[in-house]
């Protein structure tokens, strides 16, 4: 039973890791496309707070599809008995939404930004 609680733990915390990565990727790819300095174009490059409001958005996305995802897996691993603590699926989903956050922002505003 402590095998299956440790598989248990690995995998989750291999998925959600998977999730936060792929959601910082398509962000990258979403922010960066945004992205260009034209000189004689109308829209030019968008501003930061244009950067902050898409980096807050991704986010909320980001929330979305660990929430979604913690409540499948806590029901799969209760309907299995695998013991599962709701405050472990927490905790990480805030570490996970932090580093996909301040890595967007170290990225897009601070390094990009204006703010160097």
């Amino acid at each position: 039973m402590k095998l299956f609680k440790i598989v248990n733990y690995f995998i989750y915390t291999a998925m959600v890791s998977l999730i936060g990565y792929s959601c910082y990727f398509l962000s990258v790819l979403f922010i960066g496309s945004m992205l260009f300095t034209a000189a004689d174009s109308p829209p030019g490059d968008i501003s930061n707070s244009g950067r902050l409001l898409t980096i807050a958005f991704i986010a909320f996305g980001t929330i979305i599809a660990l929430l979604i995802y913690s409540v499948v897996h806590w029901t799969i691993a209760s309907l299995l008995n695998i013991p599962f603590p709701k405050r472990f699926l927490l905790i990480l989903n805030f570490i996970i939404i932090s580093l996909v956050v301040s890595a967007l922002i170290f990225k897009f505003i601070i390094i990009d930004g204006s703010f160097l």
